[in-house]
C-alpha cells in the first residue's frame, strides 16, 4: 500500500470485502457490555456436508483475554475496517501498515480522542481473542470443512502520532499483522462482495449482523427460510434465553431496517414469520427486487395513519404494513413521542428518524420521562380546571355562610336592643360603654364618625354577650 494512499483520507468503500467464515457466525455479543466476567461465547448449527454426505455439527468458540474480555459490535466495524485497508492494498501482505485517522475516517467516526481510544480498544481485544472452529472454517483451497485455531490479529503497532520521520521524507505508520490462517483464506479468495458504506449507515447491531449473514446467503438464492431459533441464537447471535416471541420482538427492528434501506422485501408479520408448531417458528427472507415495477398498478393512496407515518419518513409499504398488523392507539403514541422528540431535536434522530420511528412502534419503546402526551396533558388541565373549580365554589360558600352570619347577627342584636324599655336600653348601654378599654374611651372622648363606629360596636358585642349568656 503507497503512502500517498495512507496519507490521503480514505474512500468510500461501496466494493468492499468481507471473509466469508467471519460472515457465518457472529464474532461479538450484540451489546455494548457484557455480563461481569463472560469470557466466551459458543455458537453451532448443523449443515449438510457434501463431502461427506452427512449432516455434521459446526461449533465456534470465541474466548477473550483477562485484560480486555470479548468483542462488542463496535469491535466488529473496527474488524471490518481493517478488512477493507487490506482490500485496498489487494490483500497482499499479511502485514498492513495505516493511521488511526484514516481508519477512523474510514469508519465514518468522529475525528476526537474518544475513537482513537476506541480504537486502540479494539485492537488489543482482536490480538487477544482466539477462536476455536470446529468443522466449521471453510477451507476454500481444501473445499472442505477444518477445525482451525487461532487469534485474529497476530500482533499491532501503535504510535502515539503517526507523523513524518523528521529529515527523512518518510511517514511513520502504526500497523497490524494478520494471523497466517485468516490471510491465508484472503488470498485464495475466500471473500465477498461487501457494500462497506451501506453497512456503516445501518444503525442497529441486529440489522448489521443480518445484512452480513443474509448477503451471503442470497448470493445463491434470493428468497430464505431459516428456523427462528438457530438464525437467531446461532447467526445473530441473540441470547439464549429469549423464546419466540422474545426473539421476534428483538429482530423485527433490524429486519425493518433492511427494509427501510431497501434490502429486504417488506413481509407483513403473517409472511414473515412461520409457526411449524408450539414453540417452533420459521422466519422468510427475501431480497429486495432491484427490476422495474412499472407494469404493476399503482398501489392506492395512503390515509389516515398510514399517511401520517409516510409524511415523516417511512415507506408506503412499511407505513400499510405497521397499520395492518399493529394496533391504532400503540401507533398514534408513537406518533405523538417521535414528533416530541423532533420537536426536542433528539440526537437518537440524527441518523435515520423513519427507522426511528418504525423501530419505536414495532417494539413499543417507553417514551422519555421528560415526555407527556396530550391525553395526560388534556387530564391535568381538566384536573387543574376541576380543582380551580371547587376552590372558587368553596369560597363562595363561605363567603355566603359568614354572610348569613352576619347578618343574623346584626338581626339578634337590633331585635335584642328594640325588645327593652328605654329604661333598661339606658341602663344597659352605660354598663356597655363603662367595661370599655382606655383606648376605646379616648376614642369615645374625640366624637365623630370613629367614636360612633367605636360605640356602636361596644353596644353590639355586650347585645351578643347578653344574647349567649341567656342561651347558656
Amino acid at each position: 500500500m503507497g503512502e500517498e494512499r495512507l496519507t490521503e483520507s480514505p474512500p468510500k468503500i461501496h466494493d468492499g470485502k468481507d471473509e466469508l467464515n467471519l460472515a457465518e457466525f457472529p464474532l461479538c455479543s450484540l451489546a455494548d457490555r457484557l455480563a461481569s466476567g463472560q469470557k466466551t461465547m459458543v455458537y453451532e448449527d448443523r449443515i449438510w456436508d457434501a463431502n461427506r454426505a452427512e449432516m455434521i455439527t459446526r461449533k465456534l468458540t470465541i474466548t477473550g483475554s483477562d485484560e480486555y474480555g470479548l468483542p462488542t459490535a463496535h469491535d466488529d466495524e473496527v474488524l471490518l475496517g481493517l478488512i477493507q485497508l487490506s482490500k485496498l492494498g489487494g490483500f497482499t501482505e499479511r502485514r498492513v501498515n495505516f493511521t488511526r485517522y484514516q481508519l477512523i475516517r474510514l469508519l465514518g467516526w468522529r475525528d476526537e480522542s474518544k475513537s482513537y481510544a476506541r480504537i486502540a480498544l479494539s485492537l488489543n481485544r482482536w490480538v487477544g481473542v482466539t477462536l476455536y472452529y470446529d468443522h466449521a472454517w471453510w477451507n476454500r483451497a481444501e473445499q472442505c470443512w477444518v477445525d482451525e485455531k487461532f487469534h485474529v490479529l497476530d500482533n499491532v503497532t501503535l504510535f502515539d502520532r503517526e507523523r513524518a520521520r523528521p529529515g527523512q521524507g518518510t511517514f511513520q505508520f502504526s500497523s497490524f499483522g494478520w494471523n497466517d490462517v485468516l490471510f491465508r483464506s484472503f488470498a485464495a479468495g475466500n471473500l465477498k462482495s461487501l457494500d462497506f458504506e451501506f453497512f456503516k449507515q445501518l444503525d442497529s447491531a441486529v440489522a448489521k449482523r443480518l445484512y452480513r449473514f443474509l448477503d451471503k446467503r442470497f448470493f445463491h438464492r434470493p428468497r430464505y427460510e431459516f428456523n427462528l431459533k438457530e438464525l437467531c441464537w446461532e447467526h445473530v447471535g441473540l441470547s439464549r434465553n429469549y423464546d419466540a416471541t422474545d426473539l421476534k420482538r428483538k429482530l423485527r427492528p433490524g429486519i425493518l431496517e433492511l427494509e427501510l434501506a431497501g434490502f429486504l422485501d417488506p413481509l407483513p408479520d403473517t409472511e414473515r414469520f412461520r409457526k411449524v408448531s408450539c414453540g417452533d417458528w420459521r422466519v422468510v427472507f427475501a431480497k429486495a427486487s432491484s427490476g422495474s415495477r412499472n407494469d404493476q398498478k399503482p398501489p392506492p393512496a395512503l390515509d389516515g395513519l398510514a399517511a401520517a407515518l409516510a409524511e415523516r419518513g417511512v415507506t408506503a409499504s412499511t407505513a400499510r404494513a405497521l397499520c395492518a398488523e399493529l394496533p391504532e392507539e400503540r401507533i398514534r403514541s408513537q406518533l405523538e413521542v417521535f414528533d416530541w422528540l423532533v420537536a426536542q431535536k433528539d440526537k437518537r434522530l440524527t441518523r435515520n428518524p423513519a427507522g426511528f420511528l418504525v423501530s419505536s412502534i414495532r417494539s413499543e419503546y417507553a417514551p422519555p420521562r421528560a415526555f407527556v402526551s396530550q391525553a395526560e396533558q388534556a387530564s391535568r388541565a381538566a384536573a387543574a380546571a376541576e380543582r380551580a373549580r371547587k376552590a372558587e365554589a368553596k369560597a363562595q360558600r363561605l363567603a355566603e355562610e359568614d354572610r348569613v352570619r352576619c347578618q343574623a347577627k346584626a338581626q339578634a342584636v337590633a331585635g335584642f336592643w328594640i325588645s327593652l324599655s328605654q329604661e333598661e336600653r339606658t341602663r344597659l348601654e352605660a354598663e356597655a360603654l363603662a367595661v370599655a378599654q382606655p383606648s376605646e374611651h379616648r376614642l369615645l372622648r374625640q366624637g365623630g364618625l370613629v367614636a360612633q363606629t367605636v360605640r356602636q360596636n361596644l353596644l353590639d358585642n355586650y347585645a351578643l354577650q347578653f344574647l349567649q349568656a341567656e342561651a347558656a
